[in-house]
């Protein structure tokens, strides 16, 4: 929770695309949950699951959960988590589009968070808390190279999985009901004209003089007063 929480949260202060701004609003019916969402969610979630446990599985060699293991596991779980939340940061753009400085709080978010884990694996009063112990450069990069695996998952979604993983992809079928909607407002039915028909021949009017004397050189203007019915 706390090495994942603040890149989590600093994803709610990312600069807004241009493109949202330009998108037509969403209708009251459409789902929150989208298909398209779960479909990002469960593939991550998927791949995330299986790299934590095959490294816990590797390094389970003894038969016996030793620092090492649990380190390894931690490691490897948390740094796929800072991974893929650098790939949320866009539904659309790949992790080489966007700019790792556009978002200040996600880059200390991030920093952070990398802190803490090194200062969970390396400081003694922590690596008691923890049950952690000191891992070396090659295991830090094994980890490293697993866990941005995400982002290339991430980029096949939006390159070649547009269909399935965007929620973008459905803009032909909202141009389609666009065009109904406005084909529907065009025209009026013979229903509608056979009332506004109805309701003119049921209206009457019925016309008023009035006599208005002016003062003075006994003249009078008369005005019509028209009353519909």
């Amino acid at each position: 929770i706390i090495m994942d929480g603040p890149p989590a949260q600093s994803l709610g202060v990312e600069p807004v695309d241009a493109r949202i701004l330009r998108a037509p609003p969403r209708k009251v019916t459409d789902p929150i949950v989208t298909r398209a969402l779960l479909t990002r969610a469960v593939s991550s979630a998927a791949l995330i699951m299986t790299l934590t446990l095959m490294v816990f599985a590797k390094e389970l060699d003894d038969g016996h959960v030793t620092r090492r293991d649990t380190t390894m596991t931690f490691m490897t779980f948390v740094n796929c988590d800072l991974f893929n939340a650098y790939a949320c940061r866009s539904t659309d753009s790949c992790f080489y589009e966007i700019s790792p400085f556009s978002n200040p709080s996600f880059l200390w978010a991030m920093v952070f968070s990398v802190a803490g884990q090194f200062a969970v694996i390396y400081l003694p009063p922590l690596q008691a808390v923890f049950q952690t112990e000191a891992l070396s450069l090659g295991d830090l990069f094994l980890i490293v190279c697993l866990s941005s695996t995400v982002l290339l998952l991430d980029t096949v979604r939006k390159k070649f999985l547009v269909q399935y993983c965007s929620d973008n992809s459905g803009k032909r079928s909202g141009m389609i009901f666009r065009r109904r909607v406005k084909k529907k407002k065009g025209g009026a039915s013979a229903g509608d004209t056979k009332r506004l028909r109805g309701g003119k021949k049921g209206k009457r009017s019925t016309k008023h003089d009035i006599g208005l004397s002016l003062p003075g050189n006994g003249s009078t203007i008369r005005a019509r007063n028209v009353t519909t019915l």
